[in-house]
């Protein structure tokens, strides 16, 4: 009837049926239970027995009419269907098909078994239960004490009370929804409720009618994940004799009542992610019982509690991401397996006896104010092996002694302030997750570290420290799919053995000062790596050719470099590529319109290149439809801007990113956002953005050769932020369609030739915060009015027929002074400094005596235009000093 299959669902699974043969007594068959006295099959027990296959409707396991017991869980059942035949075993007490993959509609002959008493089909994803069979089973199985359903699909509201023998009830992932009903609380026998994970499922229990005489067997309550949304309130103290009570992600707010410190019995206590606020109760040292304390993810403040340190079963310790203050001490716990106190305000030192609790594999500190590890090389080692809890261990000894050290499965000690890379993690044979990152840790990485083989390694994070040295070889390890090693002063080569790493997901080496070529086989070394940062670096030579097609790149960073030679067509095939950033590198190509088919991009960053020419025609119909921030600046692009592509900015179009939360361009991972900044200026000044937003959209052509009319398509890009233009060669007049850009917030035109006047259209622009229209050939009135009445003169120098405030040039008295000729503009810097000081009126007060030589010199530039000598002299001399780069998060 089946088959032996060598999928094991269960730890202990071995085939049962193997030897089950027609020559031997069925009731000494293993599994089945027979009568004493009738002989009958009464009980049938093939759970974890590797079974797969389909139970068809005719199959004569529905002959065994007198069978009570039935498990047929962790099994391989695929397209299986528990069919109406089920209906016909009439003495089931007993039914078990958890875990073996039956799917479809549940048959409603199983409300007709009337002698159930538990009923397990839990994990079994794609079955389903009709409302009408559901409601019919909870009416006619009046007996049933034990039901699990978790995962079926059930998604209907709780309409009908449940059954007074229940004592067990497991609607875990159903997709219930609506109240819940209000006797659950009041079944005399209840001993389990496991309703988490259904978000739509409303709870509240304060109008459940709780008070403190009912309710007292009830042992776990599990409502994580459903729609709590409410304070938790005093009663919860009621239900005295719960062990585990589980209510994380419950949109619950307000405090941890005080009450809850009388369920002295809770052994499981499960409040995280959700909005609590206040100070952790003291009460909680009452029940010395505690083993799991989860309070992550809330807003929790105050100091840290010290009675946690005395409860001496505790085995789970999580009171991340919130804002708790204090130091920690030892704990007297030798049980402990989890430590999480990550992103909060704790102070002090770190005990060195936590790095010795025997049982601990998880210990996370990152992110709080920590000042190092506590430390005493001059410690009594026979008396710490006797008591390690009053004493301390060192972090990093010589001295030959023996200390048992927790062998950690994941470690995270960032921004701890550690000045010393952990010599006990030689013996750490079980790693697979390490952060050591953002902290003071000097010299060379040990070269014990780089060439031990973690064989478990998932995560390994050292950077933004002060390491120095090779990263050759790397501690290679066949699980690692995150490596950072960023901000420090590793300098080298990159090490070939990356492309030994198959399933990478992030690489960041950036910030460092490695040289040499990128790997050629890095291209196409991984097909699962989404992240690559090898930004502000000393690469040299080309970009790899061989990214393949089907790899999962997304984020592309190979910007402060040196990098020559052409962009790799082999880009193209990046297809879920959303940023690249190759600026500041010397790469020589024409503008990569090809691009276009990357319709994923939102983020392209080509400046300080040596991209030249046209910048060409689009070959697709809707060509960078996701692109947010273009940056193409200083360069030497020709030609007209094309109206074809910036029609076609669609992302740029759209005003949805209008919303009160920002939304970042991020790839998770274990937790975590992935950080890349991106240079860009803005409002006159080079920001590097930290975590770039989605929400900005900005375009940068500035410092290139283009020419002609600014296009009046740019003024359909409704969500533009960002517009810089500068120190091109536009002619015409300003577009009026910018006054549409009413989301723009800087607009740089400056270093142009604009003609005509200012469109008093730009007075729309709520939102403007800079302006620079100098350096143009601008006449008339500068507008009145808005955030015009707040911009400089500065905004407008260079432009000698413009009038009106804030020049000092009155509009009543105008005079035809001719434009300014090119040589002139040319000769005007862009520099405060140089306007204030180095204008032809100093020269001649200053240097009387060399007039003479001024006039000469001055009438040989009238003369021949730009002679090549003397600008190289001026330009040195004045030459503009780079902005500092400002760390921001801009607020849209």
């Amino acid at each position: 009837m089946f088959s032996i299959s060598t999928y094991a669902s269960c730890d202990h699974s071995y085939p049962k049926t193997t030897h089950w043969t027609a020559h031997t007594d069925c009731c000494s068959w293993d599994g089945v239970t027979c009568h004493n006295l009738t002989g009958r099959v009464i009980g049938l027990d093939l759970s974890c027995a590797q079974l797969q296959g389909v139970i068809h409707p005719n199959s004569t396991l529905f002959r065994l009419s007198h069978l009570r017991h039935l498990n047929l869980g962790f099994n391989h059942f695929i397209d299986s269907r528990i069919s109406h035949r089920f209906g016909s075993l009439k003495s089931l007490t007993h039914l078990n098909l958890s875990y073996s993959n039956f799917q479809g509609e549940i048959a409603s002959e199983i409300s007709h078994l009337s002698n159930l008493i538990s009923l397990d089909l839990s994990a079994n994803e794609l079955l389903r239960y009709e409302l009408s069979n559901f409601e019919a089973m909870l009416q006619n199985l009046t007996h049933l004490r034990e039901l699990s359903l978790s995962t079926v699909d059930i998604s209907s509201e709780l309409r009908v009370n449940f059954s007074s023998s229940l004592t067990y009830l497991d609607l875990m992932d159903t997709g219930i929804r609506g109240n819940l009903p209000s006797n659950i609380f009041h079944l005399p026998n209840m001993q389990v409720v496991s309703l988490g994970g259904n978000e739509n499922l409303a709870i509240s229990l304060s109008k459940l009618k709780l008070n403190c005489n009912i309710s007292n067997s009830l042992r776990q309550l599990d409502l994580f994940s459903t729609n709590f949304s409410a304070a938790l309130p005093d009663l919860i103290g009621c239900i005295g004799s719960l062990n585990s009570l589980d209510l994380s992600n419950c949109q619950i707010s307000g405090v941890i009542p005080e009450s809850i410190g009388n369920l002295t019995q809770l052994i499981e206590l499960s409040l995280d992610s959700n909005y609590l606020r206040g100070k952790i109760p003291d009460k909680f040292s009452i029940s010395q019982k505690i083993s799991w304390l989860s309070l992550g993810h809330n807003f929790l403040t105050g100091k840290f509690p010290n009675s946690l340190h005395n409860l001496t079963h505790l085995y789970h310790l999580d009171l991340s991401s919130n804002q708790l203050t204090g130091e920690i001490e030892d704990f007297k716990s030798r049980l402990l397996s989890e430590i999480q106190l990550e992103s909060n305000q704790l102070s002090g030192s770190i005990p060195p006896s936590i790095f010795t609790i025997p049982t601990l594999s998880v210990l996370e500190l990152s992110s709080n104010h920590f000042t190092g590890v506590g430390q005493d090389l001059f410690v009594n080692f026979n008396q710490f092996q006797e008591n390690p809890l009053q004493n301390e261990a060192p972090w990093n000894t010589t001295i030959n002694v023996s200390i048992s050290y927790s062998n950690f499965v994941h470690l995270g000690l960032s921004s701890c302030q550690i000045k010393e890379f952990p010599e006990f993690l030689r013996n750490s044979e079980r790693l697979d997750f390490l952060d050591l990152s953002n902290n003071m840790i000097h010299g060379e990485i040990p070269s014990w570290f780089m060439s031990k083989t973690f064989d478990k390694l998932i995560y390994l994070n050292l950077s933004h420290n002060f390491l120095i040295g090779t990263i050759d070889p790397l501690p290679v390890t066949p699980h690692l799919e995150f490596l950072d090693v960023s901000s420090n002063s590793l300098q080298g080569r990159m090490p070939s053995s990356l492309c030994e790493l198959s399933i990478l997901t992030i690489l960041d080496l950036s910030n460092n000062n490695l040289s040499g070529p990128i790997p050629q086989c890095l291209g196409n070394s991984s097909q699962s790596l989404e992240i690559m940062d090898l930004g502000n670096n000393r690469l040299f030579g080309t970009i790899p050719t061989t990214f393949s097609k089907g790899n999962s790149l997304g984020f592309l960073m190979l910007n402060d470099n040196q990098l020559q030679g052409p962009l790799p067509r082999s880009l193209a095939h990046c297809e879920g590529l959303e940023l690249l950033d190759l600026g500041n590198n010397k790469i020589d190509d024409k503008f990569p319109v090809w691009l276009e088919t990357l319709s994923y991009l939102k983020v392209l960053i080509l400046t300080s290149n040596r991209f030249h020419g046209a910048i060409g025609n689009c070959q697709t119909k809707s060509p960078f439809p996701r692109l947010r921030i273009i940056d193409a600046s200083h360069n030497e692009l020709t030609g007209a801007l094309p109206e074809e592509i910036l029609s076609n900015f669609k992302a740029m179009k759209s005003s949805k990113h209008q919303q009160k939360e920002f939304q970042y361009m991020k790839l998770t991972f274990i937790n975590d956002y992935y950080i890349h900044s991106v240079g860009l200026f803005i409002k006159g000044t080079e920001y590097s953005l930290e975590r770039v937003l989605i929400t900005r959209i900005a375009i940068d052509f500035s410092s290139n050769r283009f020419e002609g009319q600014i296009p009046e398509i740019i003024g359909s890009l409704h969500s533009l932020q960002l517009l810089t233009l500068s120190r091109n060669n536009f002619s015409g007049p300003i577009p009026k369609a910018l006054g549409n850009l009413n989301m723009l917030e800087s607009l740089d035109l400056s270093w142009n030739q604009l003609e005509g006047t200012i469109p008093r259209e730009l007075l729309n622009l709520d939102f403007l915060e800079f302006l620079n229209l100098s350096e143009n050939r601008l006449v008339g009135p500068i507008p009145r009015g808005r955030h015009f009445d707040t911009f400089g003169d500065d905004s407008y120098r260079g432009n000698l027929d413009l009038c009106g405030f804030p020049l000092t040039k009155d509009c009543g008295d105008i005079e035809a002074t001719p434009p300014a000729t090119p040589w002139e503009a040319e000769q005007q810097y862009d520099d405060s400094e140089f306007f204030d000081g180095f204008t032809w009126k100093a020269v001649l007060l200053g240097y009387g005596c060399g007039l003479v030589l001024g006039l000469i010199m001055g009438g040989l530039i009238f003369l021949t235009g730009k002679p090549r000598w003397f600008v190289l002299i001026v330009e040195e001399s004045f030459k503009p000093r780079r902005q500092s780069r400002k760390w921001i998060h801009i607020r849209t």
